[in-house]
């Protein structure tokens, strides 16, 4: 008597089990990575904008206006008549704090120096960050930059 052979097609549940383990530990990797990259995309837009204010801040000292020494409100004037920030300089309406809230960061503290002196310091930190480290972006003009 012969024996019937049937032939097994497929895979084993440990198989299918090891392979969606995997994938899962793939998936956990790829979201930590692509997490990590949005946090410094947001950290570099926050670092641009605020870099772009120092060329006004010089132009303002030449111009004999002062900047705020409270911390800089978004729309607010960056060259002003005084250090409330309520008018601006002549020539410098339009020259105003750029919203910096959609990258998830904020002006925070008060502003050190003089722009006439060119000493002028604002800091910026990460939302729900310690305030130091890579949650912190310092502007200076007497480095002309921001770091």
């Amino acid at each position: 008597m012969e024996k019937l052979q049937i032939s097994k097609k497929g895979f084993t549940l440990v198989e299918l089990m090891i392979v969606i383990a995997i994938i899962g530990i793939l998936a956990g990797v790829v979201l930590v990575s692509t997490q990590s990259a949005t946090l410094k995309a947001k950290k570099a837009s926050a670092l641009t904008t605020a870099a772009s204010v120092l060329p006004e801040l010089v132009t303002c000292g030449d111009d004999n206006g002062v900047a705020t020494t409270s911390p800089p409100a978004a729309s607010g004037f960056i060259c002003c008549t005084d250090t409330t920030c309520g008018t601006a300089v002549s020539g410098h309406a339009n020259a105003k704090w750029q919203d910096i809230s959609k990258t998830g960061w904020s002006y925070t503290g008060n502003p050190t120096g003089t722009v006439i002196l060119g000493t002028y310091k604002f800091t910026l930190t990460r939302n729900g960050g310690s305030g130091t480290g890579d949650d912190l972006i310092t502007c200076d003009m007497s480095l002309n930059g921001c770091s």
